[in-house]
């Protein structure tokens, strides 16, 4: 009996946790398992030298009203962690844009909507061009669902040039934010309808949220759920196998051997990773598993973490946008063979250091980072030749304050996230892409043919801004296999 659970999750992700823990606050006795120490995946929060940071950067959208919430308030633990809101810092950022020449002007978000629209080389004489700004956001913001519903197959690069005629700063901000910096993917992948909800669920909710002790640390907390309820955790087991017996998931099989039982087994270890290695292909028609080899990846995460001896940034994020920074996957894919350099890509400056308690007094650990295809072999030499090129004009003060650096790759993903599959893979920063083909109703389905079995997390059903698509998956995943029973 001991070995014995009603519901299993492989993985403690914020998929995996979500729905976890969900489960066990219904009455379930849940296992719930991973491979590393804590909670929360690639965002799990690493604790080292008095500093409490992600591996990767983070900004959490909405910054109101969000899905993390409404989690913690189920669970009763919304007095067990401290929201931090963007809104108290009165700027969440800074946007850096380059134009064509070089010129490199700054608009502190939020402050006036008149300076943005010069930082975008927008001339306030120029009344059409105001015009098209104006009538291409309202058209966004006020877009029914029922309308954007209807644009999955359609990527947000061709249906904005086809809608939106507005001056090239516009189109360079709003393209790499919702696309790239939304879902880590190209506007030329992104769906339109993807672009535009994701732009109405900023402008609703703001962003900027995050959480004293980290992103992983509020996981942490929300899993406590499961022991609570008569469940258990195992971190640091790696799950060899999925068991499947006459057609049904019958539980799993630890690397060292042990096995635990459950007619429920949910897994936040990626689709793929899940079909494919865990439970075995065998167990599944081909034509499924041929889909599940041809999914796109996202893109991955590669740079810099800097720990600095005195505080650099005064805004939580400072985002770089040259002109000409909205790339094509084939762009992304031509760096990565070697055939090109990057010269004018999207940056990512950030901290939260400057959040409570998140770092020792007077010293910030600072991410400066781009995209890059997930292939783990790349030389990744350009690309960090790029960012610092780049850093040192924008924030030339960090580097006379560097005390410690560490690089983020592709590869390094593989170690807190999903196993690496298939060549040119492993290093995506969510898993497999919201893309044309592969988002809202073509997006896989969290119930697997295998009775019993499902999965969770940033790979299937639902939407969102980053870790908080996983968290909507979980929300989903705990009412299908509640309605199921």
């Amino acid at each position: 009996m001991e070995n014995n659970y009603d519901a299993i999750v492989v993985g403690a992700g914020p998929g995996g946790v979500t729905v976890a823990s969900l489960l066990a606050n219904s009455g379930k006795r849940v296992l719930l398992a991973d491979k590393n120490p804590k909670c929360g995946g690639r965002m799990m929060t690493v604790v080292k030298d008095g500093f409490h940071y992600e591996l990767f950067p983070i900004n959490c959208v909405p910054q109101h009203n969000s899905l993390y919430e409404k989690l913690s308030g189920i669970l009763g633990k919304d007095k067990d962690v401290t929201l931090i809101l963007g809104d108290e810092f009165g700027y969440i950022g800074d946007l850096y844009f380059e134009d064509g020449k070089g010129v490199v002007r700054k608009w502190r978000l939020g402050a006036s909507p008149i300076k943005m629209i010069t930082t975008l080389g927008i001339r306030l004489y120029n009344i059409p061009a105001l015009l098209g700004v104006f009538m291409a956001l309202k058209k966004f913001a006020t877009m029914p669902k029922s309308e954007y519903s209807k644009l999955y197959q359609i990527s947000a690069r061709d249906y904005f040039d086809s809608v939106a005629k507005v001056p090239e700063g516009l189109r360079t901000y709003f393209l790499a934010t919702f696309a790239e910096g939304v879902f880590e993917m190209t506007s030329d992948k992104v769906p339109a309808s993807e672009m535009i909800k994701a732009f109405q669920v900023t402008v609703k909710g703001s962003g900027g949220r995050y959480y004293e002790g980290g992103i992983g640390h509020f996981f942490d907390v929300m899993s406590t759920t499961v022991e609570e309820n008569g469940g258990m955790k195992l971190m640091n087991t790696r799950v060899k196998s999925i068991d499947i017996e006459n057609g049904k998931a019958a539980g799993i099989t630890t690397e060292s051997g042990e096995k635990f039982t459950a007619p429920l087994v949910i897994s936040d270890a990626g689709i793929r990773q899940t079909a494919i290695k865990l439970a075995g292909e065998e167990h599944f028609e081909k034509p499924y598993i041929d889909r599940l080899k041809k999914l796109e990846n996202n893109l991955a995460c590669v740079g810099f973490r800097y720990f600095t001896d005195a505080p650099v940034l005064d805004v939580p994020m400072a985002v770089y946008y040259p002109a000409g920074c909205v790339g094509t996957w084939q762009e992304f894919e031509d760096m990565q063979n070697g055939k090109t350099k990057p010269k004018h890509n999207y940056i990512y400056l950030g901290t939260t250091s400057l959040y409570k308690n998140m770092a020792p007094a007077g010293k910030q650990v600072i991410y400066a980072v781009m995209s890059c295809t997930p292939d783990t072999k790349q030389d990744l030499t350009p690309y960090l030749e790029y960012i610092e090129a780049r850093t040192r004009k924008l924030c030339p003060k960090l580097y006379d304050h560097i005390e410690r650096t560490e690089i983020m790759t592709p590869g390094s993903v593989v170690g807190v996230g999903n196993d690496m599959m298939f060549e040119g893979q492993g290093g995506e920063s969510y898993g497999t892409a919201i893309s044309v083909g592969q988002a809202g109703p073509d997006r896989p389905s969290a119930k697997s043919p295998v009775e019993g079995l499902y999965y969770v997390g940033n790979d299937v059903e639902g939407s969102g801004l980053g870790t908080h698509l996983a968290v909507e998956s979980g929300f989903k995943v705990f009412e299908i296999v509640t309605e199921a029973k």
